[in-house]
Formats: structure tokens, C-alpha cells, sequence
């Protein structure tokens, strides 16, 4: 099953994702399940978790897109709050970004 994973716009900044994924109406950033497959975890889940997110399924994060009276609450995890954009670690680099398929529209 596909997810998108919100994440905060702190999160996305860090791994160089903000400019180039959708934005939800509370201003985070839902990124693709590739985005995070170099983050350690056994599953989408843990990975996810591991950067404060949480996984949607797509009509989930086309609600969030739209704008929610309950949106989703996401956390930026304290390695990502004082992390300097020049020393991001490898295990944090996105993957291969180039072979997935179309944001939501």
C-alpha cells in the first residue's frame, strides 16, 4: 500500500524535499514513501516515525492538501531542530527522487 508521509516543513527543509513536494494547509509537507526509504526502520511505519511524520493514504493527504478542522499533528524530532543544512548525515540524504510518480494534483 502507498502512503505519503506529513512531515514538518523543519523535517522537509532538512532533507531538501520543501521545494519540490505538496504542502498541506497547515503548512507541512507530505513527502513519498522514497523520500525516507535510507532512514533506518524495518517498515514505512518506524521510518516515518523516526522523522516526527506520520503515513496517509492518498484520499488522507488530499484532505490535509485541501485544509482539515483536524489536521494530522506531526513533530519535528530534536536532531532536526539544530542541524545545520550542511551536515545533514547520509542516512538522511532522500533517495532516488527521480522515478516516482506524480504528486497529488
Amino acid at each position: 500500500m502507498a502512503f505519503y508521509i506529513k512531515v514538518t516543513k523543519t523535517v522537509s527543509d532538512k532533507l531538501g524535499l520543501t521545494e519540490i513536494r505538496n504542502r498541506t494547509a497547515d503548512g507541512n509537507v507530505l513527502l513519498w514513501q522514497a523520500d525516507i526509504s535510507s532512514i533506518k526502520g524495518n517498515t514505512i511505519i518506524e521510518r516515518a516515525s523516526k522523522v516526527g511524520g506520520i503515513c496517509l493514504l492518498p484520499q488522507q493527504a488530499k484532505v490535509e492538501i485541501d485544509g482539515t478542522n483536524n489536521p494530522v499533528e506531526v513533530s519535528t524530532p530534536p536532531e532536526y531542530e539544530n542541524m545545520p543544512d550542511e551536515e545533514i548525515p547520509d542516512e538522511l540524504t532522500p533517495s532516488d527522487l527521480t522515478n516516482e510518480e506524480e504528486v497529488l494534483s
